[in-house]
Protein backbone atom coordinates (compact mmCIF):
# COMPACT_ATOMS: atom_id res chain seq x y z
CA UNK A 1 0.00 0.00 0.00
CA UNK A 2 3.05 2.60 -0.60
CA UNK A 3 3.64 4.28 -3.61
CA UNK A 4 6.55 1.62 -4.88
CA UNK A 5 8.61 2.96 -7.70
CA UNK A 6 5.88 3.93 -9.79
CA UNK A 7 7.61 6.48 -12.13
CA UNK A 8 11.12 5.44 -13.52
CA UNK A 9 13.77 7.99 -14.14
CA UNK A 10 14.29 6.54 -17.37
CA UNK A 11 10.63 7.00 -18.19
CA UNK A 12 9.12 9.17 -21.33
CA UNK A 13 6.43 10.62 -19.09
CA UNK A 14 6.83 14.59 -18.22
CA UNK A 15 6.69 13.54 -14.65
CA UNK A 16 8.01 14.97 -11.66
CA UNK A 17 11.47 13.87 -9.62
CA UNK A 18 9.18 12.06 -7.53
CA UNK A 19 9.92 9.10 -9.78
CA UNK A 20 13.24 8.86 -7.91
CA UNK A 21 11.79 8.05 -5.04
CA UNK A 22 11.09 4.40 -3.32
CA UNK A 23 7.42 5.91 -1.80
CA UNK A 24 5.70 8.25 -2.64
CA UNK A 25 6.01 10.26 0.47
CA UNK A 26 9.81 10.42 0.62
CA UNK A 27 9.90 12.97 -1.30
CA UNK A 28 12.87 15.55 -0.86
CA UNK A 29 11.51 19.37 0.01
CA UNK A 30 14.51 20.33 -1.50
CA UNK A 31 13.57 19.21 -5.01
CA UNK A 32 14.51 21.21 -7.76
CA UNK A 33 10.95 20.96 -9.23
CA UNK A 34 8.97 24.24 -8.25
CA UNK A 35 5.24 23.04 -8.08
CA UNK A 36 3.71 25.99 -6.01
CA UNK A 37 1.37 26.80 -9.15
CA UNK A 38 -0.13 23.04 -8.84
CA UNK A 39 -1.19 23.59 -5.47
CA UNK A 40 -3.24 25.78 -6.01
CA UNK A 41 -7.08 25.41 -6.14
CA UNK A 42 -7.65 28.40 -8.71
CA UNK A 43 -4.67 26.98 -10.98
CA UNK A 44 -6.51 26.50 -14.18
CA UNK A 45 -4.78 24.50 -17.07
CA UNK A 46 -6.24 24.11 -20.46
CA UNK A 47 -4.76 21.71 -22.28
CA UNK A 48 -5.17 21.72 -26.14
CA UNK A 49 -5.45 18.48 -28.36
CA UNK A 50 -2.19 19.40 -30.26
CA UNK A 51 0.03 19.41 -27.21
CA UNK A 52 -1.55 16.43 -25.80
CA UNK A 53 1.54 14.69 -25.29
CA UNK A 54 3.24 17.47 -23.28
CA UNK A 55 2.22 17.91 -19.26
CA UNK A 56 -0.12 20.05 -17.48
CA UNK A 57 3.16 22.01 -15.63
CA UNK A 58 4.78 22.31 -18.60
CA UNK A 59 1.39 24.31 -20.15
CA UNK A 60 1.44 25.85 -16.85
CA UNK A 61 5.13 27.53 -17.30
CA UNK A 62 5.93 25.30 -14.64
CA UNK A 63 9.34 23.58 -15.20
CA UNK A 64 9.39 19.79 -14.71
CA UNK A 65 12.35 17.18 -14.69
CA UNK A 66 12.54 15.45 -18.30
CA UNK A 67 12.66 11.76 -17.80
CA UNK A 68 14.29 9.76 -20.70
CA UNK A 69 12.15 7.93 -22.72
CA UNK A 70 12.03 3.82 -22.14
CA UNK A 71 10.04 1.11 -23.65
CA UNK A 72 9.24 -0.71 -20.17
CA UNK A 73 5.45 0.64 -19.10
CA UNK A 74 2.46 -1.21 -20.28
CA UNK A 75 -1.35 -1.33 -19.57
CA UNK A 76 -2.88 -4.73 -19.57
CA UNK A 77 -5.98 -5.96 -18.01
CA UNK A 78 -6.63 -6.02 -14.37
CA UNK A 79 -7.84 -8.76 -12.56
CA UNK A 80 -11.29 -6.93 -12.03
CA UNK A 81 -13.38 -7.62 -15.39
CA UNK A 82 -13.18 -3.70 -17.23
CA UNK A 83 -10.44 -2.63 -15.07
CA UNK A 84 -6.91 -2.04 -16.58
CA UNK A 85 -3.76 -1.60 -15.05
CA UNK A 86 -0.77 1.07 -15.55
CA UNK A 87 2.74 -0.80 -14.78
CA UNK A 88 6.23 0.59 -15.23
CA UNK A 89 8.83 -1.44 -14.92
CA UNK A 90 6.80 -4.45 -13.53
CA UNK A 91 5.25 -1.93 -10.42
CA UNK A 92 1.51 -1.07 -10.85
CA UNK A 93 1.18 2.75 -11.33
CA UNK A 94 -2.47 2.82 -11.12
CA UNK A 95 -5.62 1.14 -12.23
CA UNK A 96 -8.27 2.69 -14.48
CA UNK A 97 -12.09 1.97 -15.32
CA UNK A 98 -14.75 3.15 -17.58
CA UNK A 99 -18.48 3.42 -18.50
CA UNK A 100 -20.15 5.60 -20.87
CA UNK A 101 -20.26 8.84 -18.56
CA UNK A 102 -17.22 8.54 -16.09
CA UNK A 103 -13.56 6.79 -15.76
CA UNK A 104 -12.22 6.34 -12.61
CA UNK A 105 -8.54 5.77 -11.57
CA UNK A 106 -7.64 4.30 -8.61
CA UNK A 107 -4.55 5.05 -6.63
CA UNK A 108 -2.41 3.24 -3.62
CA UNK A 109 -1.97 5.54 -1.51
CA UNK A 110 0.50 5.00 2.29
CA UNK A 111 -1.51 3.67 4.43
CA UNK A 112 -0.65 6.81 6.83
CA UNK A 113 -1.85 9.53 4.87
CA UNK A 114 -5.15 11.07 5.04
CA UNK A 115 -7.66 12.65 2.52
CA UNK A 116 -6.74 15.92 4.10
CA UNK A 117 -2.69 15.26 3.01
CA UNK A 118 -3.28 15.04 -0.65
CA UNK A 119 -3.30 17.43 -3.73
CA UNK A 120 -5.88 16.34 -6.23
CA UNK A 121 -6.55 18.79 -9.06
CA UNK A 122 -8.69 17.78 -11.69
CA UNK A 123 -8.36 19.82 -15.38
CA UNK A 124 -10.48 19.93 -18.30
CA UNK A 125 -7.48 18.03 -19.98
CA UNK A 126 -5.30 17.18 -17.12
CA UNK A 127 -4.64 15.57 -13.67
CA UNK A 128 -2.34 16.42 -10.72
CA UNK A 129 -1.92 13.81 -8.02
CA UNK A 130 0.72 15.01 -5.04
CA UNK A 131 1.45 15.17 -1.20
CA UNK A 132 1.11 18.84 0.78
CA UNK A 133 4.33 20.17 1.55
CA UNK A 134 5.97 18.86 -0.85
CA UNK A 135 7.97 20.28 -4.03
CA UNK A 136 6.75 17.52 -7.03
CA UNK A 137 3.83 15.97 -7.86
CA UNK A 138 3.49 11.91 -8.71
CA UNK A 139 1.37 12.32 -11.06
CA UNK A 140 1.15 15.42 -13.63
CA UNK A 141 -0.52 14.10 -16.75
CA UNK A 142 -2.67 15.09 -19.82
CA UNK A 143 -6.19 13.16 -19.78
CA UNK A 144 -6.97 11.37 -22.80
CA UNK A 145 -10.01 13.25 -23.17
CA UNK A 146 -11.76 15.99 -22.52
CA UNK A 147 -12.89 16.06 -18.25
CA UNK A 148 -16.51 17.61 -17.70
CA UNK A 149 -14.82 19.16 -13.81
CA UNK A 150 -17.88 20.48 -12.35
CA UNK A 151 -19.14 16.91 -12.12
CA UNK A 152 -15.50 15.35 -11.03
CA UNK A 153 -14.73 13.90 -8.06
CA UNK A 154 -12.21 12.45 -5.79
CA UNK A 155 -12.33 10.23 -2.12
CA UNK A 156 -10.34 7.74 -0.33
CA UNK A 157 -11.29 4.83 0.69
CA UNK A 158 -8.82 2.26 2.41
CA UNK A 159 -6.02 3.44 1.24
CA UNK A 160 -7.24 3.73 -2.27
CA UNK A 161 -7.81 6.93 -3.80
CA UNK A 162 -10.38 7.04 -5.71
CA UNK A 163 -10.49 9.65 -8.79
CA UNK A 164 -13.78 9.41 -10.59
CA UNK A 165 -13.54 12.16 -14.09
CA UNK A 166 -16.52 12.75 -15.43
CA UNK A 167 -15.98 12.36 -19.68
CA UNK A 168 -17.43 15.21 -21.51
CA UNK A 169 -18.38 13.64 -24.52
CA UNK A 170 -20.44 10.80 -22.76
CA UNK A 171 -20.26 7.14 -24.54
CA UNK A 172 -16.92 8.24 -25.70
CA UNK A 173 -14.19 4.99 -25.71
CA UNK A 174 -10.95 6.07 -23.91
CA UNK A 175 -7.97 4.07 -24.64
CA UNK A 176 -6.21 5.25 -21.58
CA UNK A 177 -6.80 7.52 -18.67
CA UNK A 178 -3.89 9.33 -19.06
CA UNK A 179 -1.75 10.11 -22.00
CA UNK A 180 2.25 10.00 -21.50
CA UNK A 181 4.58 10.81 -24.30
CA UNK A 182 4.26 7.51 -25.92
CA UNK A 183 1.22 4.43 -26.08
CA UNK A 184 2.57 3.08 -23.23
CA UNK A 185 -0.45 4.06 -21.24
CA UNK A 186 -3.17 3.19 -23.51
CA UNK A 187 -4.75 0.03 -24.43
CA UNK A 188 -3.62 -2.24 -27.54
CA UNK A 189 -5.93 -2.23 -30.83
CA UNK A 190 -8.35 -5.39 -29.96
CA UNK A 191 -8.80 -4.51 -26.30
CA UNK A 192 -10.08 -0.71 -27.34
CA UNK A 193 -12.12 -3.14 -29.37
CA UNK A 194 -13.15 -5.22 -25.99
CA UNK A 195 -13.76 -1.60 -24.12
CA UNK A 196 -16.11 -0.23 -26.88
CA UNK A 197 -18.31 -3.54 -26.53
CA UNK A 198 -18.38 -3.34 -23.37
CA UNK A 199 -19.59 0.11 -23.74
CA UNK A 200 -22.02 -0.95 -25.85
CA UNK A 201 -23.48 -3.23 -24.12
CA UNK A 202 -23.91 -0.65 -21.53
CA UNK A 203 -26.00 1.54 -23.41
CA UNK A 204 -28.30 -1.04 -24.88
CA UNK A 205 -28.78 -2.20 -21.18
CA UNK A 206 -29.31 1.45 -20.21
CA UNK A 207 -31.78 2.41 -23.74
CA UNK A 208 -33.85 -1.60 -23.34
CA UNK A 209 -33.47 -1.95 -19.65
CA UNK A 210 -36.42 -5.25 -20.16
CA UNK A 211 -33.74 -6.88 -22.02
CA UNK A 212 -30.55 -8.43 -20.53
CA UNK A 213 -27.42 -8.25 -22.90
CA UNK A 214 -25.28 -9.74 -20.56
CA UNK A 215 -22.63 -12.15 -23.01
CA UNK A 216 -23.76 -10.55 -25.86
CA UNK A 217 -21.41 -10.27 -28.66
CA UNK A 218 -20.85 -8.53 -31.96
CA UNK A 219 -19.58 -9.72 -35.43
CA UNK A 220 -16.73 -7.70 -37.05
CA UNK A 221 -16.02 -4.56 -36.08
CA UNK A 222 -18.12 -2.64 -32.88
CA UNK A 223 -19.94 0.06 -33.43
CA UNK A 224 -18.85 3.24 -31.57
CA UNK A 225 -20.53 3.79 -29.04
CA UNK A 226 -20.42 7.72 -28.61
CA UNK A 227 -21.99 7.97 -32.41
CA UNK A 228 -24.08 4.61 -32.78
CA UNK A 229 -27.86 5.47 -34.16
CA UNK A 230 -28.07 8.69 -33.57
CA UNK A 231 -25.75 9.15 -30.69
CA UNK A 232 -25.73 8.20 -27.09
CA UNK A 233 -28.49 10.06 -24.83
CA UNK A 234 -27.62 12.18 -22.50
CA UNK A 235 -29.69 12.07 -19.25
Amino acid sequence: SIFCRYISKHYAFHMSRLSDYSKFDHIDSDDECDTEKHTSKNNSVDVSPETTSRSVSEKAGVVATGIAEATTGTTKAGLEEGRYVFELNGKKVYEWEQSLEEVIIYIETPPDKKASDLIVNIHSNGLQVGLKHHNCLFIDEVTYSKVNTAESSWYMDSNILHIILMKVHRGETWEGALRGSDRHTTVDPLTKEQIKQQLMIERFQEENPGFDFRGATFNGQVPDPRTFMGGVKYS
